[in-house]
């Protein structure tokens, strides 16, 4: 996300934390990490790593894409029409030569047709470019149409609040803010989780939280920072069920991903978490139908036990 698509958060009289992700982080400001609940000189920041993930989502589709058997097909179907007219073939009767393998008459095919060949990569690589291009529209559109209404709602849909109002919400809901964890390293957020009580699944007898956002910086996501994020979820999730008097009941932490986020499916397998249910993507259907593309719903269950918590 580049800077010159930095959101910040309208209204807000404190001063924000650099909300800028393309920058790199401060060599000069100690090397210190650790995680904070949402205050608000972290508003823009916050909402702009929300945004963050889901441009880094909108890669992963993209890659998704290219790499689809419909894309291939048109390749390859294009490749032959192309190639089609225009390759001249070994003899097999008034040539003179001997082909004794198939490998040989291939060989002859090349050197009658290295032009040719190497004309049809070209051709092969702006096809490729050109498609690339069309079906990357469509995840540009779908992603475009999710941030729009993330920042409109002034990230109201990810921390369960409009931030503007965030001064507010700590006087009256302080535990609204505690329901999302920020990183910070070298004085930058770097990474973000953000969680909310699905109201619809939970019952007197059960506590069902929602992650809404979660992801961390680009360049931070093999070091195991996200693993670190969910650890976090089950650590806030068992503390508001205790003070919901919800012990021994049942818990469950629910996330919605996509299914060509295997990076996320791996490491939410690695944290107990199973694939519950599978869907389209009903928000675009070209995608969903066309392509493929499927959301996943994966949770986690678990209950605890007065004496287990710390």
């Amino acid at each position: 996300m580049s800077g010159d698509s930095d959101v910040q958060v309208p209204k807000m009289k404190v001063k924000q934390v650099d909300a800028s992700l393309d920058k790199p982080l401060d060599a000069d400001a100690p090397p210190t990490i650790y995680q904070t609940k949402l205050v608000p000189e972290m508003a823009s920041a916050a909402l702009n790593l929300s945004i963050d993930f889901l441009k880094q989502q909108q890669s992963l589709c993209n890659y998704y894409l290219i790499r689809s058997p419909i894309v291939i097909i048109i390749d390859l179907l294009f490749l032959i029409i192309y190639l089609g007219p225009r390759l001249n073939y070994p003899s097999l009767r008034n040539s003179g030569i001997n082909f004794n393998s198939v490998t040989a008459y291939l060989y002859h095919l090349y050197m009658m047709n290295k032009f040719t060949f190497l004309s049809a990569g070209i051709f092969t690589v702006m096809l490729t470019s050109f498609v690339f291009t069309l079906v990357s529209r469509l995840s540009d559109t779908f992603f475009k149409t999710k941030i729009e209404h993330i920042v409109k709602g002034n990230g109201e849909i990810v921390f369960g609040f409009k931030l503007p109002d965030i001064v507010n919400i700590i006087k009256k809901e302080p535990k609204l803010v505690e329901n999302t964890n920020i990183v910070v390293y070298r004085n930058t957020p770097i990474a973000l989780v953000s969680i909310s009580e699905n109201q619809i699944l939970s019952t007197p007898d059960s506590l069902t939280m929602t992650i809404n956002s979660i992801g961390c910086r680009r360049v931070y996501i093999k070091s195991g920072i996200i693993e670190d994020l969910l650890d976090w979820i089950m650590i806030r999730t068992k503390a508001i069920g205790i003070s919901k008097n919800k012990l021994d009941k049942k818990m469950k932490v629910l996330i919605e991903i996509y299914s060509f986020d295997d990076a996320m499916k791996n490491i939410l397998r690695k944290k107990g978490y199973t694939c519950i249910s599978v869907g389209k993507a009903q928000e675009n259907r070209l995608l969903s139908g066309l392509f493929g593309v499927k959301k996943e719903l994966w949770g986690v269950q678990f209950h605890v036990k007065h004496p287990d918590f710390k």
